[in-house]
């Protein structure tokens, strides 16, 4: 006896195909998304990269203090009436730590502070503070103390003690410029010594 197939029972060629291929499609692993995240550096290269910018940092506000001047008792000095110097009050000096304001002078710290809201310059605030800790740790080497070895990051609380103490130290009258300009060198040298060991 014969049956009948009718049109509707019959398998489609294309449909047992897709069929097919789907389960082989199911049967095989799924391979994992791809990820897109920056490859990391190795934490030797980022370490100098890191003292690299901290040098910079300290270069550059060196040089600010040897082109624009140096002072005391205040971030920044102006000019005043009559050709004379003056230092800025500290409601005068928030407006004066962008680089485009004119200055006479900067302290240690304002020089810094200078560097780190330049837009021109790719100083960041984390080397600013790095800069911080290098000379905190360099005056204590040029007192005949111990310091820490280069490149060591402190808490934010301990980094405004350090700058409490590099401001009094620069503004104490038997600190002069000289004085500042070799703190900046001990500085500098502290970074290439702890670039040249982390290699």
């Amino acid at each position: 006896m014969l049956t009948r197939v009718t049109t509707s029972q019959r398998v489609r060629p294309a449909e047992a195909l897709r069929a097919a291929w789907s389960r082989v499609r199911a049967a095989l692993p799924v391979a994992a998304p791809p990820t897109y995240a920056e490859p990391q550096d190795d934490p030797r290269v980022a370490w100098q990269r890191r003292l690299d910018r901290v040098r910079a940092a300290l270069e550059q506000g060196r040089a600010d203090l040897v082109e624009h001047g140096w002072t005391q008792r205040a971030w920044f000095s102006v000019a005043a009436d009559g050709g004379a110097v003056r230092n800025a009050s500290p409601a005068e000096a928030f407006d004066l730590v962008r680089p485009t304001s004119p200055v006479s002078g900067a302290c240690l710290v304002g020089a810094l502070l200078r560097r780190a809201e330049d837009p021109d310059r790719a100083t960041t605030h984390d080397d600013v503070w790095g800069a911080v800790d290098e000379l905190y740790e360099a005056l204590h080497e040029r007192m005949g103390h111990f310091s820490s070895p280069p490149g060591r990051v402190d808490t934010l609380a301990r980094r405004h003690g350090k700058l409490q103490v590099l401001t009094a130290w620069n503004d104490d009258p038997t600190t002069r410029r000289d004085d500042v300009l070799d703190l900046l060198d001990r500085a500098v040298s502290r970074t290439l010594v702890g670039a040249c060991n982390a290699s």
